[in-house]
């Protein structure tokens, strides 16, 4: 049996995964303009409030998405002010890309990774007492903020490294950050292996434990996810994928259980396209059975 990885795909249904409309007066007034996708320079005219419809949005106080940042999410923004924006205009935007990896930062006290390391996976309102001056984004999306109590000037960090902060951000250190919360989108978790799709058994009266298998896609509920706080429920079903019994052993089963929250529930969706069950990080989705198989089984492997 080959591990044979799994990756999310978002589902669309004929909608825009992003959405922003723009008003150039506040308190949503005057003409308006809708955004699904980068604009570099906003021309001829400067908008002035907002409404994320769908996803997340970076807009920039110069054009070229340069400058300062401003993070907006889901939501109404009535004027600059609510943005986090003490600028008088806004020059350009982009959306903020999909990003389903549990969030880790590691900042550290001195330049190039060095001195005291304080490393988060939620967020810190007050970083008072810790002088950050390099940090390293193991993965998740974070909102960096210059004061405490998530005040002050903005910046996105996604994975990657910045060695010196002082010189790239202009700050002298970081003052409170937090993971990007992550919109509700429905996915499908798709093996590219084989072209097909995680899918939950249908049919009226199913009681727990609900088979899931891979199958050819189609337009089903019961091959649409919704992953958030490391659980990913089934959209037909509102159950969410556990390891069933609970145990971490090669070979276990997984399958749909009414959500309860607990560690064999929990899952963590991986750079390198595997998901692995929070029960043992090194065990991950697999699969039983051939691949001319009319239905293909779901179960635990290590991952090596």
């Amino acid at each position: 049996m080959s591990l044979r990885p799994v990756y999310l795909v978002h589902c669309t249904s004929g909608q825009p995964k992003f959405l922003l409309r723009a008003y150039s007066q506040p308190q949503y007034q005057g003409d308006s303009a809708e955004y699904t996708s980068e604009v570099t320079t906003l021309v001829a005219w400067t908008p002035m409030s907002f409404r994320v419809i769908r996803g997340r949005w970076l807009l920039f106080d110069e054009d070229s998405c340069g400058g300062n940042q401003f993070v907006l999410q889901e939501g109404n923004y009535p004027d600059l002010t609510s943005c986090g924006c003490m600028a008088t205009s806004i020059k350009s935007l982009k959306p903020i890309p999909f990003c389903f990896s549990d969030p880790s930062i590691s900042l550290f006290s001195l330049d190039s990774f060095e001195g005291l390391e304080t490393i988060a996976v939620t967020a810190i309102e007050h970083l008072d007492n810790f002088f950050t001056q390099s940090l390293r984004v193991s993965s998740g999306l974070w909102v960096a903020y210059e004061y405490p109590n998530f005040k002050g000037r903005q910046m996105l960090l996604g994975p990657g490294s910045v060695s010196a902060w002082a010189r790239h951000s202009g700050w002298d250190t970081v003052g409170s950050l937090h993971p990007l919360r992550q919109p509700k989108v429905y996915v499908r978790v798709w093996n590219r292996c084989l072209g097909s799709v995680l899918t939950a058994e249908s049919g009226q009266g199913c009681s727990p434990p609900v088979k899931v298998s891979l199958s050819p896609p189609g337009s089903l509920d019961t091959q649409l996810w919704v992953f958030s706080g490391a659980l990913l429920k089934c959209k037909a079903t509102a159950m969410c994928l556990s390891v069933i019994g609970g145990r971490a052993s090669p070979g276990a089963r997984v399958a749909l259980w009414p959500q309860h929250g607990r560690t064999n529930q929990k899952w963590s969706l991986n750079e390198n396209g595997t998901i692995s069950s929070h029960l043992d990080h090194n065990l991950v989705l697999d699969l039983k059975g051939k691949p001319h198989d009319f239905c293909i089984r779901v179960s635990l492997a290590f991952f090596v």
